[in-house]
């Protein structure tokens, strides 16, 4: 079986951010209640756990009992509006990072490689749409609120960011509506 990661890329498990983060953990586990914190407050990033560990992720194939069967044909690199998370009448762009069957990992134009406001998002709930899909239904495309400051000009920026990118086919899109029809007049 493949493994991701190799003994020499090992480092000492107690100089590990999980392990820093889990020092005041009881020995069930448990972080102290002095501390008010949970593992999902603290943050915890697999990215740069990776990264600061020098560790590599396990490969897909080793988790076979993971739903396969759902091939969503986005691709990394791929642009399409998306729903704002804290105002969900307004749109942005954003960008498909990563994909996992039905799943996105999304990172909303404008946030360059910073990836702590990365989000994933199911095809078949989420709403998402081809980009230009606010301008032909009227719809506010607005940046979100973390980086609405960062430039002055977003119309400007989002002419730069999107001129030669991919944009993730209508098509794809209108599959997945179908799909939830689908369903939905199944039950």
């Amino acid at each position: 079986m493949e493994s991701g990661l190799s003994v020499s890329n090992m480092q000492d498990p107690s100089s590990s951010p999980l392990e820093k983060h889990l020092g005041s953990a009881n020995r069930n586990g448990d972080l102290d209640s002095e501390e008010g914190s949970s593992l999902e407050e603290i943050g915890f990033n697999w990215g740069e756990y990776l990264e600061e560990t020098g560790a590599s992720a396990a490969p897909h194939t080793s988790f076979k009992h993971v739903e396969i069967s759902i091939q969503s044909n986005f691709q990394p690199g791929m642009k399409l509006e998306v729903a704002n998370k804290n105002n969900p009448d307004t749109y942005w762009v954003a960008t498909i990072i990563t994909t996992c069957g039905q799943l996105l990992l999304l990172r909303y134009c404008g946030y360059g490689e910073d990836r702590r406001a990365d989000f994933w998002c199911d095809v078949v709930i989420a709403d998402l749409h081809p980009v230009g899909w606010c301008t032909q239904n009227n719809k506010v495309l607005m940046p979100p609120d973390a980086i609405k400051e960062k430039y002055t000009d977003w119309t400007e920026f989002l002419i730069r960011d999107l001129t030669g990118s991919r944009t993730a086919p209508a098509n794809l899109l209108e599959g997945v509506c179908i799909v939830i029809i689908h369903l939905m007049y199944l039950r």
